[in-house]
This record gives C-alpha cells, structure tokens and sequence, in this order.
C-alpha cells in the first residue's frame, strides 16, 4: 500500500527520487500519466504500477465508445501515459510533455494514495488543499451517501 508524503526535487534531467518502500510496491517501473482532479486550474500526476495500471486500464475498457466523456478522459490518459523505468538510484525520468502540464520544474510533493502515487507542485498543492478543505463538508456527505 502505497501511503505517507514525501517532498523531492528533480535533478537537471527530470528525475524525481521514488521512496524505497513504495519501490517495493510499485516494482520495477511506475506508469505515469495525467492525474483525474475535478479542477482544470490545479493538475497533477498518477503513477501506478504496472499492474494496477492494467487493472486500471481493464475497468477503463468496458466503457461503451458511445460514453464519449469518458471516451474524452480515456483518449487523455493513454495519451499522456509513460512507462517510467526506477533506475538504480531510485529516480524516475517524467517527461518533459508531464513536467511542463503540471508545473514540474524544480521541486515535486509525492503522495501516496493506497493504490497510486500522486506527483504535485508543491503550489499546486497547497492551492489544491485550500480548495478542497472548504469543501470537506461535502466530501465527507458524498462518502456517507456512498456507503463509506
């Protein structure tokens, strides 16, 4: 399970250091594509193992190709998906096309969210969390609503 935060800065290259014990977890490569946030102001990315980007992808395939929003978001997210190989030193190269979307550029926050990683600018974040704390209120009904 993948859980904590960790901030890391990127190197000249774009690599982002990996926490050793979500490289237990996450194996040997991280997919990682654009992340699914209900805000078009704040963007981060998902990074999963290959096999839950394979789980992932098989609930994303029984969507009819007439659902053409979730046609839109799939079309997205295979667009803009890596494999991003761990190197040795623990670091993974996010392209440039996924730095550039999300703001990447010198600093990076890492969170792991059970089953993902979420890779944020730490401004983006912050900025994320405001949003999403006057909102807590209907996220906790939403959750009671779903049975949770």
């Amino acid at each position: 399970m993948l859980i904590g935060s960790f901030d890391h800065m990127l190197d000249a290259k774009g690599r982002v250091f990996i926490p050793a014990k979500w490289r237990e977890t996450v194996g040997d490569t991280l997919i990682v594509t654009v992340g699914l946030l209900e805000t078009q102001t704040e963007k981060c990315l998902y990074g999963m193992s290959v096999e839950e980007w394979e789980r992932f992808s098989h609930k994303l395939s029984t969507l009819p190709v007439t659902d053409t929003s979730g046609q839109a978001i799939r079309r997205r997210l295979y667009a803009s998906a890596a494999a991003c190989e761990i190197d040795k030193q623990g670091r993974i190269l996010i392209p440039a096309q996924l730095r550039e979307l999300t703001g990447l550029m010198k600093d990076a926050t890492l969170i792991g969210v059970g089953d993902r990683v979420e890779i944020w600018n730490p401004e983006s974040l912050a900025s994320y969390n405001a949003m999403s704390e006057e909102n807590y209120g209907d996220a906790l009904a939403h959750l009671a609503a779903l049975g949770i």
